[in-house]
């Protein structure tokens, strides 16, 4: 991997520049110019930067020096070194005798620099390492390849740790992730998707349901406040082991999707609120749903005015209470039982029994859920 890079030559260039206000050139390892205050000598190469690497010390340039040198004018060239290798040069520009007092102090700090990016970048490199397993993890399909464990240990990720999955739908994923990524503990999971930001969450051993809910609840509020950002959270259940983590983020995404097909006003969609809705999902991936009867698409078909699919879709919210469905529906209970007679005609299922609700109910999700 190139460490000293054309890039971050150029950044220390305009930095040191900026205080010293002397013109700084920076040499790779052949003596090539790849940073200066003067764009055109990037590219050329450097005599006095050659000589440098040649002998390993620093080397000052005379005004009679330039003269017979190539590419160079008078001033200080000295190396910068990193982990004990000289990777290139630095040269500032200038009489020596004005600059010498600061000549190691700018080599110092350009060395820093190279510290410091280097390190940003093992950081950077550790994260998308990490966000690679965590996709390896939630994709589980019974096997790893033999450096999943060891790379997991490498980056300081405990497996056996309880964690449940969440996944996050935003209208600004940028801000979402900043505002996230500052309130997550140490051994919380993150895996930016296209669309969606996913976090494996660790839970406590009890109470997980209700953990979970406060969690995005505060996550929300604190979005919102940060910017007029939209949100919609979908949170799976914990399950033991790593098939757990897979089952639990698959909870995740198809709760989200039943919640924003189902019930798009709220925010937070909890996976024991719609665990009919994810079942169908789930099923509909084996072709189970083929076999669901349409009665619903029956009868929006026959249902001009939408009062009856109104009326079926307030019957089951009541959980079949006929009076606070006809309360809803600002109807008269006999008007109501009137428009449930209509239902039984067309679909030939009466709401008012149990199984046969249940079959309205699964045909009415089916159609939601396409």
């Amino acid at each position: 991997m190139e460490l000293l890079t054309k890039q971050l030559a150029q950044e220390i260039v305009d930095r040191t520049m900026g205080i010293i206000g002397k013109n700084i050139n920076i040499m790779d390892n052949q003596g090539v110019i790849i940073g200066s205050g003067d764009k055109k000598r990037i590219d050329d190469i450097h005599d006095g930067a050659v000589i440098v690497i040649k002998q390993g010390t620093g080397f000052e340039i005379t005004e009679n020096e330039a003269l017979r040198l190539h590419g160079v004018k008078p001033g200080i060239n000295l190396p910068i070194y990193f982990d004990g290798k000289m990777l290139g040069v630095i040269g500032i520009t200038g009489s020596p005798d004005e600059i010498r007092n600061f000549g190691e102090l700018v080599r110092m700090a350009a060395e820093l620099s190279l510290q410091q990016a280097v390190l940003i970048n093992e950081i950077q490199w550790d994260q998308r390492l990490k966000e690679e397993l965590v996709s390896q993890i939630i994709h589980y399909e019974g096997k790893h390849d033999p450096l999943f464990l060891g790379r997991a240990m490498r980056l300081g990720i405990d497996l056996e740790l309880a964690r449940a999955a969440i996944v996050i739908m935003t209208s600004d994923r940028k801000r979402t992730f900043s505002y996230l990524k500052s309130r997550l503990q140490k051994e919380d999971l993150l895996l930016m998707q296209h669309e969606r930001i996913v976090i494996l969450k660790g839970v406590p051993p009890i109470n997980i349901d209700h953990y979970l809910k406060k969690i995005t609840e505060g996550w929300l509020n604190g979005v919102r406040k940060s910017g007029n950002i939209e949100v919609k959270i979908g949170v799976g259940q914990y399950h033991e082991g790593l098939s757990g983590f897979t089952k639990s983020y698959r909870q995740a995404v198809y709760t989200l999707k039943s919640g924003l097909k189902l019930t798009p006003q709220k925010d937070i969609f909890m996976y024991e609120d719609y665990y009919l809705p994810v079942f169908l999902l789930n099923s509909s991936k084996t072709g189970l749903t083929e076999d669901l009867q349409p009665f619903y698409n029956s009868l929006k078909e026959k249902d001009v005015k939408g009062e009856l699919t109104e009326s079926l879709r307030a019957f089951i919210e009541t959980n079949g209470d006929m009076n606070k469905a006809a309360q809803e529906l600002f109807v008269h209970r006999n008007t109501l039982r009137y428009r449930l007679d209509k239902i039984t005609e067309i679909t030939g299922k009466d709401p008012r029994k149990t199984t046969d609700l249940l079959h309205l109910y699964l045909s009415f999700l089916n159609n939601e859920l396409e």
